[in-house]
């Protein structure tokens, strides 16, 4: 076996591949891989960075035969090194998703629960197929596969935790020209992964899960971490994929259409309805709809400076959610965790693995913060809303049960 023959075996092993889903990852045959490691064929410069890429180190690593065995275990280090021109003060945030992952994987297995996490995508992508109208069929085919139509979509971590993606949240940095707005890592226990910086505003990080999901389900085939920060092909891609994915090209003329809207839009109100119909903030119904060419430039430019949308949207009747007037970092000190870890978590305190104050360490909480996750007092009675026996009563008057 030759020196690069046996570096690519490592590093492989490392990453926790087999020869089938390099080969996969790089449209090519099993056997191909094969010849690589045992030295019988050579990969060309092209294959080479392919495979250093895959395997999250550099060509030149490979070449000389070094072991790659640190960088490939270093998850945080692999996403970190995928962009050169980022704040120093993102690392904290990137190596906490990466723990939170490994402790995820811990308490599954302490439990001897499986994490049924997405290590493949189901849908098809050719880099060639990356116009307009392809990444709006991208969009519809998603839709599509979890059964969404055109609609809105109320709630983006259930879409994900059926696919079997799983969502952290952590402060990477408010600034996105220094700081990613978020992150994908395929992690070798937990599968496919998306980290949101949570120290953007709500209506972005909303657009951001739409926007790793796109790296999740497209890219994962040609890599396995994607930080999202500047431009370039895939981050494009991700962008549109987002925008037709949260507010369907289809959908915004439907509605336009079935509540006597005209098709270029004009007036605030008629916005604010979209708005909160499709569920995205104000910014990005504004941009959305200046992308489809339904509010003229110079119109768009006025109402990003002189509506008030919460203001408006309060007058029309519409609920307002507290962060739409101010952001408050002490609700995501739980929330930031998926759903399917504060399951396990609870699991795990409720049948006595762990006592609170174990599992509050472990998930690097406070008392009260698992209290909140098992949706109970450790002592003594809660006082419930005094409305739910008298709901109770009316469903089973009117016969309903």
């Amino acid at each position: 076996m030759s020196q690069l023959g046996e570096a690519l075996a490592r590093a492989r092993t490392s990453a926790r591949y087999s020869q089938d889903d390099v080969g996969a990852a790089l449209g090519i045959n099993r056997a191909m891989v094969s010849y690589w490691e045992s030295g019988t064929r050579t990969p060309n410069d092209r294959q080479l960075s392919a495979l250093a890429r895959l395997y999250g180190t550099e060509p030149l690593v490979l070449l000389e035969g070094r072991d790659t065995q640190s960088a490939a275990d270093d998850l945080a280090g692999m996403l970190l090194r995928a962009e050169d021109e980022i704040d120093p003060g993102v690392v904290p945030g990137v190596r906490d998703f990466v723990q939170f992952l490994d402790r995820f994987a811990e308490l599954a297995t302490t439990l001897g629960e499986p994490i049924r996490g997405l290590t493949q995508s189901p849908f098809v992508f050719r880099p060639r197929f990356s116009q307009k109208d392809d990444i709006r069929r991208k969009a519809e085919e998603v839709r599509a596969h979890l059964g969404l139509g055109i609609g809105p979509i109320p709630d983006l971590d259930p879409i994900c935790e059926t696919f079997g993606i799983t969502v952290y949240r952590a402060p990477l940095g408010s600034d996105l020209s220094r700081a990613p707005s978020g992150a994908f890592l395929k992690h070798p226990d937990v599968g496919f992964s998306i980290l949101v910086n949570l120290d953007m505003t709500p209506g972005r990080r909303r657009f951001t899960v739409a926007h790793e999901l796109a790296h999740a389900l497209f890219h994962s085939d040609e890599t396995n971490q994607v930080l999202s920060h500047g431009r370039g092909p895939r981050e494009n891609f991700a962008d549109a994929f987002a925008g037709e994915f949260l507010m369907p090209s289809e959908g915004i003329r439907r509605f336009a259409e079935e509540v006597g809207l005209p098709p270029r839009i004009a007036d605030p109100v008629d916005i604010v309805h979209m708005q909160r119909y499709f569920k995205v903030s104000w910014p990005m119904a504004l941009v959305r709809l200046r992308q489809l060419n339904a509010i003229a430039a110079d119109r768009y430019a006025e109402l990003r400076k002189s509506v008030r949308p919460v203001s408006l949207a309060r007058a029309l009747g519409y609920s307002i959610h507290p962060e739409e007037i101010a952001q408050d970092a002490e609700r995501w000190r739980v929330q930031r965790f998926p759903m399917s870890f504060r399951r396990m978590l609870r699991q795990a305190v409720v049948t006595e693995v762990m006592s609170p104050p174990t599992a509050a360490s472990f998930a690097g909480l406070a008392l009260p913060d698992i209290v909140q996750i098992l949706g109970r007092p450790l002592g003594g009675e809660e006082q419930e809303s005094p409305h739910l026996e008298a709901e109770f009563n009316e469903f089973e008057v009117t016969g309903v049960v």
